[in-house]
């Protein structure tokens, strides 16, 4: 190696990633060591360091370790554009996930601002009655914030007067009885 040689502890501190971290990238095939000095520690060149900082920035676009890999085989190739070509393909895939996240999120928000508004109006209307409770019940409020809302997927059952919620649809209640219940009756 005619180059300049760094220690694992040297290239860390240079790129702020941890060694342990340098040692998994190099067992996953992310990196390899330019070489080893003779009592086995490893050595870094600035091809070494180049190829650190591609899997930081890689990772700071969302990509997994996986994906970074296969872009690092594509450069590894040398085909010219092989690198953006694939990272175009990458970042649109998480763009589409981002989406899907996002939409997801937006309904967990409703569904959010929902259950506060519900919980607002049984605290106006005095509907905790936890000081009440006899013996073998548990507060209610949370069931009075989320009553009349059934998450998509949930199938509901009553059994002996009590609402079984996430029974599968091949499922029966424990004790033999169960009734489908519509959503607008929980």
């Amino acid at each position: 190696m005619g180059e300049t040689a760094l220690k694992i502890g040297e290239v860390a501190r240079l790129v702020g990633v941890p060694a342990k971290t340098l040692r998994y990238y190099e067992d996953i095939g992310l990196i390899s060591p330019a070489g080893r000095t003779g009592s086995g520690y490893r050595l870094y060149g600035w091809r070494e360091l180049e190829q650190i900082e591609f899997v930081r920035r890689a990772k700071t676009m969302g990509l997994t370790l996986e994906q970074i890999r296969g872009l690092a085989e594509v450069a590894e190739e040398g085909m010219p554009s092989g690198v953006l070509r694939r990272l175009d393909v990458l970042l649109e895939q998480k763009l589409e996930e981002t989406e899907r996240s996002l939409e997801e999120l937006q309904a967990f928000r409703e569904s959010l601002l929902e259950y506060r508004e519900r919980a607002a109006m049984a605290e106006e209307r005095g509907a905790c009655r936890c000081a009440e409770r006899g013996e073998g019940e548990f507060c209610g409020c949370v069931t009075t914030a989320t009553e009349g809302v059934t998450p998509p997927g949930l199938r509901v059952v009553r059994e002996n007067g009590r609402t079984l919620e996430g029974v599968e649809e091949r499922e029966r209640c424990r004790c033999g009885c169960c009734q489908p219940v519509t959503s607008e009756v929980v």
